[in-house]
């Protein structure tokens, strides 16, 4: 596929087929967020791929109970601005969007406390989002969709221990691959040309 293909048809998809993944492909997928740039050039990372609906079930309780929380009448009635359409189209999806899919990534930076005091003490964190970049374009590139959850709140402590993570590590998000349904709903973005972004010399 061409690279701007790629880039074109990336888009965050939540809703599956019952369409299998050969793990072969999920290796390369993992094999190109690998590549992405590394701060410290040691590349240190790591990859759970959740696989079993007992897996998935069991990492992601609090994504379930985040979605079966969310009160969706808040969104009916009314005229929704882009955002809160995806809101309320993508919460109650937020452990659908992981445990229907067959498989998920959860990449894994090492650091032991994030400081966002500075930029730079961000290099462990900046970096893992390349590799996350870098999964989702290959998962496109494949011929596949991906879901994307952030862990909200306490999330990313719940995950780590229920997986077994070491102390010192830190998933950015995760990532769920699989083959979308056709007639999932695309969301509208908002699309603009990069002349309106670009200042040259000084804002």
């Amino acid at each position: 596929m061409d690279f701007n293909e790629v880039i074109n048809k990336r888009r965050t998809s939540r809703e599956w087929t019952d369409r299998d993944v050969d793990f072969e492909i999920i290796k390369r997928i993992i094999e190109a967020g690998m590549k992405a740039p590394s701060w410290d050039h040691y590349r240190n990372w790591q990859f759970i791929v959740l696989h079993t609906k007992e897996e998935k079930e069991h990492a992601f309780s609090y994504a379930k109970f985040i979605a079966d929380r969310f009160d969706l009448s808040r969104y009916e009635g009314r005229k929704l601005n882009l955002a809160q359409e995806m809101y309320a189209y993508a919460m109650p999806r937020q452990y659908t969007m992981l445990a229907d899919c067959p498989y998920v990534i959860v990449p894994l930076f090492k650091c032991a406390k994030l400081n966002a005091e500075r930029v730079s003490k961000l290099n462990p964190l900046t970096t893992a989002w390349c590799v996350a970049e870098n999964i989702m374009l290959a998962a496109i590139n494949e011929g596949l969709g991906y879901s994307l959850r952030i862990p909200l709140n306490k999330e990313h402590n719940i995950v780590l221990e229920k997986l077994g993570v070491p102390a010192g590590w830190m998933p950015p998000c995760f990532i769920g691959i699989g083959y979308p349904k056709e007639d999932e709903r695309i969301l509208e973005q908002y699309d603009t040309k990069p002349d309106k972004h670009i200042h040259l010399g000084a804002w």
